[in-house]
């Protein structure tokens, strides 16, 4: 509201003074003119009235001029007061341009003097890369007298820059004369902060947007695109222009924009988010695109439902890929039931090797005991050692034919992870081998707290073969040394079973774990040849693998790994 407009006592009491005034000269005159018949009296007393009008008068201006100055002073203390008290930083510069006022909030900002800022010493605390600028437009307005409005930099009294907006518009004196400038200032780097914000975000958005694999959009609560991201031109080969206006259906196959058009319409009307939306899409070339889409309900200031915002996917690889591998999950199924029948028809093949091999085999060695036990002295020297070589056959085929049976229950046999100590396996072994053969001088150097995850009874075979091995193959030693241990290599542990014993060529390594296949004759070693090929099945089994390294004379290294405890659990 305004202040009600007062008149100034000093008005009023002029007007009362000239009033009474005039009224007394009047009346005395008239009086006086009926007293004094004397002219010459009564000229006198008109000169002492007018001396006395004159004098009073020179009271009351004297009065008037003193309580106006007064009234002005005060008045001037109490603008001078809102001006220092102002919250806003003031300033003023005269014609020269040379500032001659800064008020008080002025220097608590900028923590200076008055005597420092006047003149031109406001410009130390403005920023060195807007000084320049700062300048130009100040002089400019000064030289046009025009109003201004610039932002820059200014020191505050804790030495950070702030940016503030100064507003300056000229001013005239009593008589309408070019006076200077009078000005205020802003802080606004909590919004120049906010900008600079909002335009990094905006950056962002737009880099992501047009650098992201996936095309953005929004439509608006018709279902017509507002904002396509230039990805589009990538996916469909339309430029944004062309698409914006039009509806997701009008990219569509006429089968799938009907097929999608009610579940568009339930969005519209129950707005919620759309969750990875299969749909095809006809490119510009005619040639079709399989889409995912996933958008969010979109609402204005008012909370109204005003569109959707979302993104679209290329799946068209995916889904071709999902398509071979639904193709070979068919032939990996058919596979398996044919699988599953070759392994009941093992099964029984196993049991008719086992029956049937191992029955004439038997009969064979029964039956030369038998002629040995019954013509024992009508034979001969060498129809004694044939028969004894037949039984020895006999016995070697029998044997031959358990591992092969063992290999085959090896590669169907369902694993039994759990832990396992190595160490103590390795001494058991050690200990049976030593029993067997009590007069070796072999010295076996078993690393202890060597612990596995695996089947044990499979574990067992791996380190009863590879211990046996190296047992077999120090025999012509001396003085044999067996050494089973595990190191680590990065995140792998590396279990290895060390001898000195025959070794062999490194260039035949490859066929160590080929079933049969023997680097020694059976006559300078024995075995069957199948003991590492069991090894290496195991290994593979547990998710690891086997190797070997070895010098001839000099002794060989078999290592192998496993795979972890929670590797072999999920297989």
């Amino acid at each position: 509201m305004f202040r009600k407009r007062t008149i100034p006592a000093s008005v009023s009491i002029s007007a009362i003074f000239l009033l009474v005034g005039g009224a007394w000269i009047f009346f005395s005159d008239t009086i006086v003119a009926q007293l004094v018949q004397d002219k010459a009296a009564l000229t006198r007393l008109s000169i002492v009235k007018g001396w006395l009008f004159i004098l009073l008068t020179s009271v009351m201006l004297f009065l008037l001029i003193n309580r106006a100055m007064k009234e002005v002073s005060r008045s001037r203390d109490f603008y001078l007061k809102v001006f220092e008290d102002f919250p806003s930083p003031i300033w003023r510069a005269g014609t020269d341009g040379e500032c001659d006022y800064f008020n008080k909030t002025w220097l608590a900002f900028t923590g200076r003097t008055l005597e420092q800022e006047l003149g031109r010493g406001w410009v130390e605390g403005v920023h060195p890369e807007d000084l320049d600028r700062c300048l130009k437009t100040y002089r400019d307005a000064f030289a046009s007298r025009d109003p201004f409005v610039m932002e820059y930099r200014l020191r505050r009294f804790d030495g950070e820059y702030r940016w503030i907006t100064d507003s300056g518009r000229p001013f005239r004196d009593l008589n309408d004369r070019f006076a200077g400038y009078i000005g205020s200032c802003h802080d606004v780097t909590a919004h120049k902060q906010a900008e600079q914000a909002l335009s990094q975000s905006e950056r962002r958005f737009r880099e992501l947007t047009e650098n992201t694999s996936d095309w953005i959009w929004e439509v608006d609560d018709t279902m017509r695109y507002v904002y396509v991201s230039p990805k589009i031109t990538d996916l469909l080969g339309y430029a944004p222009a062309d698409v914006l206006g039009k509806t997701p259906f009008d990219l569509m196959p006429p089968d799938e924009a009907g097929r999608l058009q009610p579940a568009f319409d339930e969005f519209v009307k129950d707005p919620r988010p759309i969750a990875a939306l299969e749909n095809v899409n006809v490119r510009r070339d005619g040639s079709l695109v399989v889409l995912e889409t996933s958008g969010v309900p979109v609402y204005d200031t008012e909370g109204r439902f005003s569109g959707f915002r979302g993104i679209d996917r290329d799946i068209s690889a995916r889904k071709e890929a999902e398509e071979k591998i639904n193709a070979l999950n068919t032939v990996l199924a058919r596979q398996a039931a044919e699988l599953e029948v070759a392994n009941r028809e093992l099964e029984a093949f196993s049991h008719t090797v086992s029956h049937d091999l191992r029955t004439p085999l038997t009969n064979i060695s029964l039956s030369c005991q038998v002629m040995m036990d019954a013509c024992g002295a009508k034979l001969g020297e060498q129809c004694r050692n044939l028969m004894h070589g037949i039984i020895d056959a006999t016995d070697r085929m029998d044997k031959l034919i358990t591992c092969l049976l063992n290999f085959s229950h090896i590669s169907r046999s369902e694993l039994n992870v759990e832990s396992i100590d190595l160490s103590e396996m390795a001494r058991v072994i050690a200990a049976e081998l030593h029993l067997n053969q009590p007069n070796r001088r072999a010295t076996f150097a078993i690393a202890d707290g060597v612990t596995a995850c695996g089947d044990a009874n499979l574990l067992h075979v791996v380190m009863a073969n590879l211990l046996g091995n190296a047992w077999k193959y120090t025999a012509k030693k001396k003085s044999a040394i067996i050494e089973f241990g595990v190191t680590e290599t990065g995140r792998a542990r590396i279990y290895f079973v060390r001898d000195n014993g025959a070794g062999f060529d490194m260039s035949q390594s490859a066929r160590l774990f080929d079933a049969f296949q023997r680097l020694h004759s059976a006559e300078e070693y024995g075995g069957h040849g199948i003991g590492l090929t069991t090894v290496k099945r195991i290994v593979q089994r547990h998710g690891g693998r086997v190797w070997a390294e070895g010098e001839v004379g000099k002794g060989a290294t078999f290592y192998f790994t496993l795979a972890p405890e929670q590797q072999l659990s999920d297989s």
